[in-house]
């Protein structure tokens, strides 16, 4: 038995013995009790940090509780917060769902403690920079913020903010990951430093989220990759036009390694179905079924079949596409079968020149872009042909 264990029943005992265990409050008005005694019931959600805190749900009252006592001083950065008392597995449960829904606690470190005395209990945690190191980062992710919501073409149209977003951030940053440097996983390293593991990703892109009210949470889980099989990832689910979807930039970004500013959309806005291909064991799943806001499905870009009658559909979409000034034109098939006839004829058998040549014509111009090569995903049955 612990040694504070033993202090609490010899006093409990003696309390007892004068005047009754349960007339101690009343006989000692002075007397706080625990922490943990005060809060019964429910707990609503806090206005302090994220908008969106879909990790908060997910507790139970007394690490709802805790969650909020912390969230309530936390950007103080003090030595330590008085909170309920907390098993070891109620305190990861508390401390995950703070990281997950608060993009903006990019001074947190990944490590924090419990400690008590006499029957209150503290909670504090490695910080990962000063105060006022931390009020300069702070700043300079809230400006940058601002600045990319001034650019957004309509405010008040949700896929198009997500697009522009998502954009902004795979051509602003290049995909980086060191151990135990946590600006790799924060929101500052995705916007300020330009260079981002999958969590910093995910977190630029909430925080954004939320300033203009799109809903979105972090999802953790498993992801199998070429040479790595089920790694530790994280992407997002967001809420477009009333349905859910899986959206990943981090793996939007193909060639962020050697600096390359393109970007492509095939894990932008996808179902379940179709991300549990190669995402799986997802840490947040409200259900994503519609294909609405698939960025192939918006924008006409999916073909159900694939033969050379389909080659006018395919030159209106480039030259539509070139016209909007963009350079990675991006198509995607509803199967395999539709897919492997239009790799054979478009790139094995070189059709694709054929295409540009039409494109040409109906631009009335020479296209000074030329083709530099193509990005495939053979999971995703897509297709992105680069220009310069």
């Amino acid at each position: 038995m612990k040694k504070r264990t033993v202090m609490l029943l010899i006093v409990f005992a003696l309390v007892a013995a004068a005047v009754g265990v349960f007339q101690v409050k009343n006989n000692f008005p002075d007397l706080e009790a625990p922490i943990i005694n005060r809060y019964i019931g429910d707990v609503e959600e806090s206005s302090s940090g994220s908008r969106y805190k879909t990790y908060f749900f997910d507790l139970s009252p007394i690490e709802k509780q805790a969650y909020n006592l912390i969230l309530a001083d936390i950007y103080n950065m003090p030595e330590r917060i008085l909170v309920p008392d907390l098993s070891e597995k109620q305190l990861d449960e508390v401390f995950r769902a703070l990281l997950n829904d608060n993009p903006d606690l990019i001074f947190l470190g990944r490590k924090c403690r419990l400690t008590s005395e006499l029957w209150n209990n503290y909670i504090s945690f490695d910080y990962i920079m000063t105060k006022e190191e931390y009020e300069q980062a702070d700043r300079k992710i809230r400006e940058k913020r601002d600045l990319i919501i001034a650019s957004l073409s309509d405010l008040t149209d949700e896929y198009r903010c997500e697009l522009e977003i998502h954009d902004y951030i795979i051509t602003n940053c290049i995909y980086e990951l060191k151990d135990n440097e946590y600006y790799y996983s924060s929101a500052y390293g995705a916007l300020i430093n330009g260079k981002a593991a999958c969590e910093g990703y995910s977190k630029a892109a909430k925080f954004i989220f939320d300033k203009v009210g799109i809903e979105s949470a972090l999802v953790s889980g498993k992801a199998d990759s070429e040479g790595n099989k089920g790694g530790d990832h994280m992407w997002n689910i967001v809420k477009i036009n009333g349905n859910y979807y899986h959206l990943d930039l981090t793996w939007d970004d193909p060639v962020s390694k050697n600096s390359s500013a393109m970007s492509i959309h095939t894990y932008f806005n996808l179902t379940d179905e179709a991300i549990g291909v190669n995402h799986r064991d997802y840490s947040y799943n409200p259900g994503c079924t519609s294909t609405d806001e698939n960025y192939y499905v918006k924008n006409g870009l999916r073909f159900e079949n694939y033969s050379r009658n389909n080659e006018t559909k395919l030159r209106d979409l480039m030259v539509k596409q070139f016209n909007a000034g963009e350079r990675c034109i991006q198509i995607s098939f509803v199967n395999k079968e539709s897919y492997d006839s239009a790799f054979k004829d478009l790139i094995t058998d070189s059709r694709i020149y054929k295409v540009l040549s039409g494109v040409k014509s109906s631009r009335g111009s020479s296209l000074s872009n030329s083709l530099t090569g193509y990005y495939e995903d053979k999971s995703f049955y897509t297709l992105t042909f680069i220009f310069k």
